[in-house]
């Protein structure tokens, strides 16, 4: 449940600018915008009004709509700030929060489905990315042999 009075609604219409951006980049990271698409999930980037794929392609290029669900549907922690470039470590912490953020989102916008979360971290970049569980399609990555792995990895299904 959620309630306001009537001055913060006033204060929430009135039109002002921002100093940086139209919309804060960072609540998108942190708290996207998940879409289904021709039964594939995805993060809407805050650009499109909406998102078309041709998923005969998808599944040509990709091999299934879980390896394009993983492909398309991760962030780079050094893309969203320079310190994570910088410090790989508080990049990795970060990313640690923003599995735990994306894992509640993605269970409230789709309860019907299982997600893989896919963290990774390799010298100097940290990467999160997500795919629905489907019976029909295997796991994008292999979660039986983890220690296999070059990169630190930290698998979560919600």
């Amino acid at each position: 449940m959620e309630i306001s009075n009537n001055k913060i609604n006033e204060i929430l219409k009135k039109e002002y600018t921002l100093k940086y951006h139209d919309k804060s980049e960072l609540i998108d990271v942190v708290w996207p915008d998940f879409v289904e698409v021709e039964g594939c999930i995805v993060i809407k980037k805050n650009t499109e009004n909406s998102i078309e794929i041709n998923i005969e392609h998808i599944i040509h290029q990709f091999g299934d709509r879980t390896g394009f669900e993983a492909s398309e549907s991760h962030v780079h922690m050094i893309d969203i700030s320079n310190t994570f470039e910088k410090h790989p470590l508080e990049g990795l912490k970060f990313a640690k929060k923003l599995l735990e953020m994306w894992s509640t989102k993605l269970k409230i916008d789709f309860p019907e489905y299982e997600f893989i979360l896919i963290l990774t971290y390799h010298d100097d970049d940290t990467i999160l990315r997500f795919h629905r569980l489907r019976e029909s399609e295997e796991i994008w990555i292999n979660i039986n042999n983890i220690e296999e792995f070059e990169e630190g990895i930290i698998i979560r299904k919600v």
